[in-house]
């Protein structure tokens, strides 16, 4: 019974003492998993550049935008996903809320990145929370009221685009 007893103590220790495997740390303008790195710099007047660094490979691939009025925004969500056959990242980005504006409101983009090569291949306005599951052709026309604002339309385009975001309109 003992030596049970140890080795159930040596597994709790070895679990405690080791990072999990979905742990994902923000700091700052960078946030970081286990197998990657996302840095946000600014890049001018109101501009600022994605950072991509895969931890795995040593891949390093950045992506400059344009601000929603600021150079200095910070990551608010990081997940992994997939969406018309391909594993991604989706990285919801927070710009910090600016005097000009007229009533204080978060906003909130998020970028998607394709996991095996970093490329970028869409953003839409909006946390990652608001898009929808599945790809739009595969939802049925009287569930489409219960969907997120963010539909996902697969594509075939010869640059290797998978997918783009549409936002759901009223009709």
């Amino acid at each position: 019974m003992r030596s049970a007893d140890r080795l159930l103590a040596v597994v709790l220790l070895m679990g405690v003492a080791t990072p999990s495997v979905g742990q994902t740390i923000f700091d700052g303008p960078s946030v970081e998993s286990a197998e990657l790195r996302v840095e946000l710099r600014p890049r001018g007047e109101d501009r600022f550049a994605i950072y991509l660094t895969d931890k795995v490979t040593g891949q390093q691939v950045d992506y400059e935008f344009d601000g929603e009025g600021a150079n200095d925004p910070e990551p608010f969500l990081m997940v992994e996903g997939r969406y018309c056959n391909t594993s991604v990242i989706l990285l919801t980005i927070e710009f910090p809320w600016r005097h000009s504006l007229q009533q204080y409101t978060r906003v909130l983009d998020t970028y998607a990145f394709r996991t095996s090569d970093l490329a970028y291949i869409d953003m839409t306005a909006g946390p990652v929370t608001d898009i929808a599951l599945l790809d739009s052709s595969e939802i049925e026309t009287e569930d489409m009221s219960m969907q997120p604002p963010i539909l996902v339309e697969c594509i075939s385009d010869r640059a290797g685009i998978p997918f783009r975001f549409d936002v759901k309109t009223i009709d």
